[in-house]
């Protein structure tokens, strides 16, 4: 019998986005991670929320999506942009054009209106990535985006951010400043502690803010594998900048 590497096995891993026809159980997971997540962002002044994970193929985009449409099923106006500009989903999950998106707007080369998706559920607006840019985190880091981001969090009562995984680039941190925090996804039995660890680490020395962690594929008749593919095509950047180091922010702990 051929035995699946990692690659096979991510390849064929199912994505589910929330429907009317959800589970229960699934759906009421989401409830009470919507309300936890209201209870941690009680002293925030800020209303945009990082997603990640520690590794590619935990989840993050998929619970990023489902976590916007759970809050703008609770009547929420709610902005959801994949902020994932090396290896963008979203518009895949939600069947949704890519030809612009968030590298558009932000390298000048279309308004945040030509580049937003109204309406793609109740009270659910979407920013796709757009095209692959050369420079994801030179442009992430940029003043426009700084001002991007603060136009659109006083139109949207929650702003939900899809990132890299935080232990392949830093993309996420680059938002250390601008957002409420961050909350992690992992997967059971795939992600290591080492791996959360890791993480986590990245954060405390950026001083940023974890709001929680989402655990997913819990079944415990289940076994997983602790096996990894590491060929997630992500490029490297070398930082040309403090702000593309993930420059210390306001958040603290």
């Amino acid at each position: 019998m051929k035995k699946n590497n990692g690659k096979e096995r991510v390849s064929k891993r199912k994505r589910y986005v929330l429907t009317e026809t959800t589970p229960f159980i699934i759906t009421e997971a989401y409830n009470m991670a919507r309300t936890n997540l209201t209870f941690a962002l009680a002293t925030s002044d800020k209303n945009s929320i990082v997603f990640t994970s520690c590794n590619p193929a935990e989840g993050k985009s998929t619970n990023c999506v489902n976590f916007a449409i759970t809050l703008a099923n609770a009547g929420s106006k709610v902005l959801l942009i994949d902020s994932d500009l090396r290896k963008p989903t979203m518009h895949k999950l939600l069947k949704l054009a890519n030809n612009k998106g968030l590298s558009s707007i932000i390298s000048g080369q279309c308004s945040i209106n030509d580049a937003r998706n109204l309406d793609v559920r109740p009270n659910l607006d979407v920013i796709t990535a757009g095209p692959i840019p050369p420079n994801p985190s030179e442009l992430l880091s940029s003043q426009i985006m700084v001002t991007c981001l603060d136009l659109l969090s006083k139109k949207y009562d929650y702003i939900c951010i899809d990132t890299p995984p935080i232990n392949v680039v830093s993309d996420a941190l680059l938002y250390n400043n601008l957002t409420a925090g961050i909350i992690f996804i992992v997967k059971e039995n795939y992600t290591h502690h080492g791996d959360i660890t890791s993480a986590l680490d990245k954060v405390n020395i950026t001083n940023g803010k974890v709001l929680g962690i989402i655990k997913t594929a819990c079944n415990p008749e289940e076994k997983g594998s602790h096996s990894y593919s590491y060929k997630y095509k992500y490029e490297y950047s070398t930082p040309t900048s403090k702000t593309d180091s993930a420059s210390s922010s306001n958040n603290a702990k």
